[in-house]
């Protein structure tokens, strides 16, 4: 064959293979609409929004959610001496804590009731000498009054030989009390809800400031300041049983812990809460220690744009806040009263069940919190009712109303708290009516 015969062969097997390319091209384009389609957002990839109705409510599926083998979750930093069992069953062995799915370094701390205790968060300035939210095993943070929030630290697997400073309580701290079998430490409450509590079953586990109780429960006199309550928590179990109290372990029903990565199919790595422009706080999600850093709010922020955080430090031991599972619960924010709507003094029912938003090793779902048991804590289930499973580690609860708006990013989602708007009280105010002490600076 001729040089020249080789060459026009070659042109024609060239573009024989450039019509069957372009005639390929063209049926893509015409089975497709001219373009690709984009690929749809599975439902699964999206947060429902605050105050949907949960379904009808069957007894809980034992199933437990479907999983994918991973490495075991690293433990914080705080917990150093701290161990993980290979598997977790649904009640854990009697030397681990139940609540964080941790062996403690100490496990005569789980031989004692948990402890549950008022910690303030505002004014801001508390957070100079703020101290023990790196030992809770869970904590729970709520709205309280004038665009402020405060948290319950629940203590058990670990002490804090300083925690707070102790401030007020509320009428959701007895659903706290209640569910974790605690004793109740705070400093003062409103005559509401001073009466409320003392005139409860819960009077023998309350531990407040008496005069007589110090140590544990101290004012700290250098600090200048009315938020100056500290907790001693390995003091205060001596304390009371000092004083008689049967302070013995309790049978406590453990939380749902999973060592296997959730196949979630959201991937969320930053939460934001915004309670107001006074509260507002992030959590960022850290891959190398697979847990979540609070950074909180540095300044009042009259919209988001102007928001600015700062790490949240424990004081206590110098470290950031860090959560190994971040919980947002949606909440009935009730009042009693119009009175109580005037004073905004809620009372936030943590009753049957409702909505979650549940963040763990950087994954999102919703999910269905439910207390069907008054005196053991919420358990969380999927969207299928099945048992959902948190990681190893401590756990923040973060309590929001119905009225909440969620925003969802690429790989974020924000929640913006709706205040419940003031009403004028109706009749004139009862005679001997005291208004709740909290300050009203917030700086």
């Amino acid at each position: 064959m001729t040089t020249s015969r080789l060459k026009t062969l070659l042109i024609v097997i060239w573009g024989m293979l450039f019509i069957l390319l372009l005639a390929a091209i063209l049926f893509f384009w015409t089975q497709n609409g001219g373009l690709p389609a984009p690929a749809q957002a599975s439902a699964a990839a999206t947060l429902p929004p605050p105050g949907q109705p949960s379904a009808e409510r069957p007894t809980p599926s034992l199933t437990p959610t479907q999983r994918v083998l991973s490495t075991p979750t690293a433990l914080p930093s705080n917990t150093p001496a701290a161990t993980i069992a290979p598997s977790l069953p649904l009640q854990l062995p009697d030397n681990y804590d139940p609540y964080t799915g941790l062996i403690p370094a100490d496990a005569s701390r789980l031989e004692r009731r948990p402890i549950a205790v008022k910690i303030t968060n505002f004014p801001r300035r508390v957070r100079d000498y703020q101290f023990g939210l790196t030992r809770a095993d869970v904590v729970y943070e709520y709205y309280i009054e004038d665009g402020l929030t405060r948290f319950i630290a629940v203590f058990y697997g670990q002490d804090a030989e300083k925690a707070g400073p102790v401030r007020s309580g509320r009428y959701f701290d007895e659903h706290i009390a209640r569910m974790y079998q605690a004793y109740l430490v705070f400093a003062n409450a409103d005559e509401r809800v001073e009466e409320f509590l003392l005139n409860s079953e819960l009077l023998h586990y309350l531990f407040i400031p008496t005069g007589n109780n110090c140590p544990p429960l101290c004012r700290d006199t250098r600090i200048n300041d009315y938020n100056n309550f500290f907790l001693d928590t390995a003091g205060q179990t001596e304390y009371t049983r000092k004083i008689g109290h049967d302070n013995a372990r309790l049978a406590l029903r453990s939380t749902y812990f999973d060592l296997l990565a959730p196949i979630w199919p959201l991937q969320v790595d930053e939460i934001t809460v915004r309670y107001s422009i006074y509260s507002y706080h992030v959590w960022r999600y850290d891959p190398l220690r697979r847990l979540y850093a609070r950074f909180s709010d540095a300044a009042d922020a009259e919209n988001v744009a102007a928001e600015i955080y700062q790490p949240h430090i424990d004081i206590l031991n110098g470290e950031q806040v860090y959560a190994a599972n971040v919980v947002v619960l949606v909440v009935p924010h009730n009042f009693k009263t119009e009175f109580d709507r005037a004073d905004q003094v809620f009372d936030i029912q943590l009753l049957n069940e409702g909505q979650a938003y549940v963040f763990r090793e950087g994954r999102a779902t919703a999910a269905i919190w439910q207390r069907d048991a008054l005196e053991q804590p919420i358990r969380l289930l999927d969207i299928n009712r099945n048992l959902l499973a948190l990681s190893p580690g401590n756990t923040f609860y973060i309590v929001i109303n119905p009225e909440t708006i969620l925003e969802q990013g690429e790989h974020s989602v924000r929640f913006s708290y709706s205040i419940p708007a003031r009403r004028a009280t109706p009749t004139p105010t009862p005679p001997g009516f005291i208004a709740s002490p909290t300050p009203k600076k917030r700086n």
